[in-house]
């Protein structure tokens, strides 16, 4: 009460100027709590929504793969071998060297790309249907152990597969 005995006691031109000034922070207020997010969103909307679709499409292409794979014949333990060391030789050639117990697979890599290691990873699951369970993998610095390839290529490690059993 006291506030609008006050207000109401200014001169006409002072009352105008305190009500445009209230105005203008109920109009800033407004804009920065409500509107301005608001609009931010509906801007960003379109390239999130892109992502978002993006995102589904790989999804789906992953889901399809796994399903492939979970229909496909499961391969006898000896032919899981062959091809597990087939691929290691074609792929990973002197950098990495394959040793098969049963099941298991162990794969020690001294010096190899991580480009070719990835062909053996694709190569290993799809025509060995082997999974990688552990990995212990190093990045290589030394620029004397690159020959081919730049040092931040080189890998080295050990990688346990497990083959399917037959």
């Amino acid at each position: 009460m006291k506030f609008l005995n006050s207000f109401q006691a200014l001169p006409q031109k002072d009352r105008q100027r305190l009500l445009a000034l209230g105005l203008v922070l109920l109009g800033l207020t407004l804009w920065t709590w409500n509107i301005a997010p608001a609009l931010k969103t509906l801007r960003e909307m379109p390239t999130q929504l892109a992502q978002l679709q993006d995102q589904s499409q790989k999804l789906k292409l992953m889901q399809a793969q796994a399903q492939a794979f979970q229909k496909s014949p499961r391969l006898p333990t000896n032919d899981a071998r062959s091809m597990l060391q087939k691929a290691a030789a074609e792929t990973l050639g002197n950098g990495a060297r394959l040793n098969i117990e049963g099941t298991r697979a162990t794969l020690t890599l001294s010096s190899v790309s991580a480009e070719s290691m990835a062909q053996f990873l694709a190569l290993a699951r799809t025509q060995a249907q082997a999974l990688p369970i552990e990995a212990q993998l190093q990045k290589l610095t030394e620029p004397a152990a690159a020959k081919t390839a730049s040092p931040s290529d080189l890998w080295r490690g050990a990688l346990i597969l497990s083959l399917p059993g037959g």
